[in-house]
């Protein structure tokens, strides 16, 4: 392997078999090169790992370019969206002195104003590109137009929405993720246990990919005769104060006495199983994300299952993206889906080492 410090262009050039005024023009991006041409110099870009620094700066010619980010906020050092932000920020300490910067902006998921303000407040600075969570539709579609307007390249993450000009997804099939949670809950059930999805957010019909997790779940029962006649409810949670949701619990419990297994369909499922604990209710619980309440409330034993989707990978790989689009000129992949892991009690402690 050729080490990065001793790769030139020459060494590009006679890799690709081309000549060096092909490189230049690939690198720059500038003047007519055929696909295959072009193919064989980015495939020696790779293989040679070709100066990422010297690459950038021949491209770049000393141009900063500004990602801003525009997540939920991270109420807690434990909350979700710490995750991904540390994805983000490890990427951007191996880009910056590729002309990176990062402008991190933070929305609250119980206020569409906030997502509003500093929607307005990241177009202002006419940024190179943005890395998106979608959770608000109406208004992520708002935002979203006017970064078009501006030619502004946009990656969601987390979350999709579907047939838009986003540059690319980074997350998991949604649909896929709820589908496996209803297989995973179903297969510590008996046959005649009532089934409860749990949405923690503040209204479902404006959610970007709330309503695809539940639906990908209950396909599962759907698409399975001898299950399509499961009792599964569905309530919505427009708090994550434990006092509201044990309230919400308890008015729906004391209704639906048949309940014995809760999905939770984002990283809070830590809220309701420690509910069920301190009731002493037998209830199978399979929820999302390996953040610190889930991790616990699994090694209790009150989570039976927890489908990690790779938050932080999401976040360099969203980094990674623009970094690709704006100086190799690379159009990503317009899905690019992260692995789901299935957690449990006895692989957690491994899962978090090898993270």
């Amino acid at each position: 392997m050729v080490k990065n410090k001793k790769t030139t262009i020459q060494d590009l050039a006679d890799y690709a078999n081309v000549s060096i005024g092909t490189i230049d023009r690939v690198l720059h991006n500038r003047g007519k090169v055929s696909v295959a041409k072009r193919k064989k110099v980015e495939e020696a870009i790779e293989k040679l790992n070709f100066n990422p620094n010297l690459l950038a700066r021949t491209l770049a010619l000393g141009k900063q370019f500004t990602v801003c980010t525009l997540f939920p906020e991270a109420t807690t050092s434990q909350s979700y969206w710490t995750l991904p932000r540390i994805g983000v920020d490890q990427a951007m300490e191996v880009h910056r002195d590729f002309g990176l910067e990062l402008d991190s902006y933070e929305y609250s998921l119980f206020d569409e104003s906030s997502f509003i303000k500093n929607a307005d407040v990241i177009l202002g600075k006419n940024p190179s590109g943005v890395i998106l969570a979608p959770l608000f539709e109406k208004e992520s579609l708002s935002f979203m137009k006017k970064l078009e307007e501006r030619n502004i390249p946009y990656v969601f993450i987390d979350a999709n929405i579907p047939n838009k000009r986003n540059l690319s997804y980074i997350g998991p099939d949604l649909k896929g993720s709820g589908y496996i949670a209803g297989k995973l809950l179903n297969s510590i059930l008996g046959p005649s246990d009532d089934i409860l999805v749990v949405n923690l957010v503040k209204g479902l019909e404006n959610s970007a990919h709330t309503g695809i997790v539940e639906k990908g779940f209950k396909e599962f029962f759907k698409s399975n005769a001898a299950l399509s006649n499961r009792k599964i409810d569905s309530i919505t949670i427009p708090s994550t104060l434990e006092s509201e949701v044990s309230r919400e619990l308890t008015k729906y419990y004391i209704k639906n006495r048949g309940t014995k297994g809760v999905f939770v369909s984002n990283s809070r499922a830590h809220l309701i199983s420690r509910y069920h604990a301190l009731h002493e209710l037998d209830i199978k619980v399979v929820g999302f994300d390996i953040v610190p309440g889930n991790v616990t409330e699994l090694k209790n034993g009150n989570i039976d299952y927890i489908i990690s989707q790779r938050p932080v990978f999401q976040g360099v790989t969203a980094v990674k993206t623009l970094f690709d689009f704006f100086v190799y000129k690379k159009s990503p992949a317009a899905v690019q889906f992260v692995p789901l892991d299935i957690i449990i009690k006895e692989n957690v402690d491994y899962y978090i080492n090898f993270q």
